[in-house]
């Protein structure tokens, strides 16, 4: 276990005493390792770990650490094997999340438990279960009450909907720590506000209660930003005319929307991606063609880019549309090789691994999927995702447990009078829903210049 740090062990140790268990660990901090080591060594004399995880992590980072960890183990997915299929070998035997609506995968994972196959199952992305109600949820939670199951989630958990709690550890297969059921579960921890809607809300002290409870079985592990060694600036960037001009065409256009008599805020959500669009320095017409618009910050940024590269060093500019990967694409070839990451795609591991200065333009949402920053110091926010993971996630990419580098520098790149810095603000506030964000935004304020960023 030398390839194990500190809180890797513990939270190993944890799993394993309890005969599986939950890992809420931060980005970066080592959760695939943590969960191949204590699968495998929970899976006794059966030689299946099941691992159901996202399709894009398949390659990255599973089947990756199990080359890192050097696993005596194969790496299958789920559409290699026959129904019935004997397994002689250690086999890791990875499952895309997506497939537990479909019958025949449930069958499939069914078969391999009943024939005593599978000694372990690892469910990545935790917060995915966090709904006891949803179909996915019912589905894991079965199969983890007949073998050995590790959860493991880099989302930090929420104290206001406990039951978010409950639905990764029912997912789990401890549900039975907390309560008989979602019903007991509630009557326990929390309390019902009835009035135009009917909410729920922790009784006190009901968080620190559920800790306990499930502590024996669990590890949590999120450092603080400072503990991460994170230093954010922002750079704020003057519009251009035909920006301004967008910008009020866009402004008239929501004060007309906000004054109709059936105007709901979340129609707001549109001036919100324009106004984006717009600062990123194009926007998408009503007829679906892409307009290229002026826009000082597309020059900040290959500027802050040009001097890293001339450093040295690799940086990440991570973008909230596909489009803003097109729009600075021709501008960064001019620099350095310059990889590409979308969510959903793999990544070209043979240009980024060159020991060379490179960039690549990557969406935030594709965050979740990477493993191969943890020794860029550099990233660049040309523009942002609504969701705080989102944030939280492609941050934690520079930050991992094997990053060389002390401090992990992130610039966001904000155009005044835009919506950029508000964004900004809302996602550092907001780990809510869509509704929530729009709400937080204030956006009728901006339209209406009571507040200008």
């Amino acid at each position: 276990m030398d390839c194990l740090y500190a809180e890797q062990k513990e939270a190993l140790d944890i799993i394993c005493k309890d005969n599986g268990g939950v890992g809420w660990m931060r980005v970066g901090a080592g959760k695939t390792r943590v969960g191949l080591l204590s699968a495998f060594q929970l899976t006794g004399d059966y030689p299946v770990v099941l691992c159901i995880c996202r399709r894009s992590s398949f390659y990255d980072p599973w089947t990756t650490e199990v080359a890192t960890l050097q696993l005596k183990c194969q790496v299958l997915e789920i559409e290699d094997i026959e129904l019935r299929q004997t397994f002689n070998r250690a086999t890791l035997l990875l499952i895309s999340e997506g497939k537990l609506n479909q019958p025949f995968a449930l069958r499939q994972i069914e078969s391999l438990i009943e024939r005593n196959q599978v000694g372990a199952m690892i469910l990545d992305e935790g917060w995915l279960y966090k709904n006891p109600k949803s179909l996915k949820h019912i589905a894991v939670a079965r199969f983890a009450k007949l073998v050995p199951t590790v959860l493991l989630s880099g989302s930090i958990m929420s104290r206001r909907d406990l039951v978010e709690i409950y639905g990764q550890i029912t997912a789990a297969g401890r549900g039975h720590k907390l309560a008989r059921s979602l019903t007991d579960f509630r009557a326990q921890y929390q309390q019902g506000i009835s009035g135009s809607f009917f909410a729920w809300y922790p009784k006190p002290g009901a968080y620190l209660q559920i800790m306990d409870k499930v502590r024996p079985f669990t590890y949590v592990y999120f450092p603080k930003d400072k503990e991460r060694k994170i230093h954010e600036t922002v750079r704020k960037i003057p519009l251009t005319e035909e920006q301004e001009d967008y910008i009020t065409q866009l402004k008239h256009y929501a004060e007309i929307e906000s004054e109709k008599v059936n105007f709901q805020l979340n129609s707001m959500a549109t001036v919100i991606i324009k106004a984006q669009q717009i600062s990123d320095g194009w926007i998408k017409l009503p007829d679906g063609t892409i307009e290229y618009v002026d826009s000082n910050k597309i020059d900040v940024c290959v500027d802050m880019v040009a001097d890293i590269i001339e450093a040295g060093e690799k940086v990440v500019v991570w973008c909230a549309f596909r489009e803003d990967i097109r729009r600075l694409m021709p501008y960064m070839e001019k620099i350095a090789p310059v990889a590409t990451l979308q969510s959903g795609d793999r990544f070209n591991t043979d240009l980024w691994n060159l020991n060379q200065p490179a960039i690549c333009l990557a969406t935030e949402a594709s965050g979740t999927s990477v493993n191969h920053f943890a020794q860029v110091p550099y990233g660049i926010y040309f523009s942002q995702d609504w969701k705080w993971r989102s944030l939280e996630q492609s941050q934690g990419r520079h930050t991992r447990y094997n990053s060389q580098h002390e401090t992990a520098y992130f610039t966001f790149l904000h155009c005044n009078r835009s919506l950029d810095a508000r964004v900004y603000g809302t996602v550092r506030t907001s780990q809510s829903s869509e509704k929530s964000f729009i709400k937080k935004m204030e956006i009728l304020d901006w339209v209406h210049g009571k507040k200008v960023n």
